[in-house]
């Protein structure tokens, strides 16, 4: 019998691993991709879009939005309750340092700045223990050149749902401002950005620059001796 014979092909064996990796990074990359753009248009309902900041010459009048609610925060009422707290306080003077320093005039240098210290420390006492209250709002010091104010109550504000009503507490407000020469400014929680969204609308309907910086749920509201800075959007 003829014995048959097969024909052994002799083509080039390839490695395609190095191929294979850069085919499963590329697929890999390209889902990371389709998965952030679906995360992202499902949260496009929550995103507050705005322009970017720019600079005004305007005073800014602050609200806080909280709980789906919009609070002023009535800063000129605190420095009107300060100011009267400073009439009343005795004026401390800083002692000017003789020419001649013998004994007795270097006594009464010591006498004076005891005086003054003692001075400056009721002064620091008294604004320690400050208590300021607003229509929304408790005031007190934070530290001695800083403000903390704390929501009377956790429901305090108006809901966003009536402030485009004409007799509404936010239209009340803004009728003694001027768009001419004052912005609003909101310091939005996280829960309220569809608060925020109604406030602006009627800010923007009264003809009110707005801006806004978002805040955290627990971050408490301070403002230092410098005041705050939210530029117009």
């Amino acid at each position: 019998m003829r014995t048959r014979r097969y024909r052994q092909l002799n083509s080039p064996s390839q490695n395609l691993d190095s191929f294979l990796d850069i085919l499963t990074n590329t697929v890999g990359v390209l889902m990371f991709i389709s998965l952030f753009i679906t995360v992202v248009a499902v949260e496009s309902s929550t995103i507050v879009t705005t322009p970017l900041v720019s600079n005004t010459e305007k005073k800014p009048r602050f609200f806080e939005v909280r709980n789906n609610k919009i609070s002023y925060i009535d800063d000129e009422e605190v420095d009107r309750q300060i100011a009267i707290l400073t009439k009343n306080l005795p004026e401390c003077s800083v002692p000017e340092i003789p020419q001649n320093l013998d004994n007795y005039t270097y006594q009464l240098y010591l006498n004076r700045i005891q005086e003054y210290e003692k001075c400056r420390g009721q002064t620091i006492q008294s604004f320690r223990r400050f208590k300021g209250e607003t229509k929304h709002y408790k005031v007190k010091f934070y530290d001695v050149d800083a403000l903390i104010y704390e929501p009377l109550t956790p429901e305090t504000g108006e809901s966003y749902q009536t402030i485009a009503q004409t007799d509404s507490s936010f239209n009340e407000i803004l009728e003694n401002f001027d768009p001419n020469t004052d912005y609003l400014a909101f310091l939005v929680r996280p829960d309220s950005f569809s608060a925020f969204r109604a406030a602006r609308k009627q800010a923007w309907k009264a003809g009110y620059n707005v801006g806004w910086e978002p805040l955290k749920q627990e971050t408490p509201i301070v403002f230092g001796s410098n005041g705050r800075s939210v530029g117009v959007q």
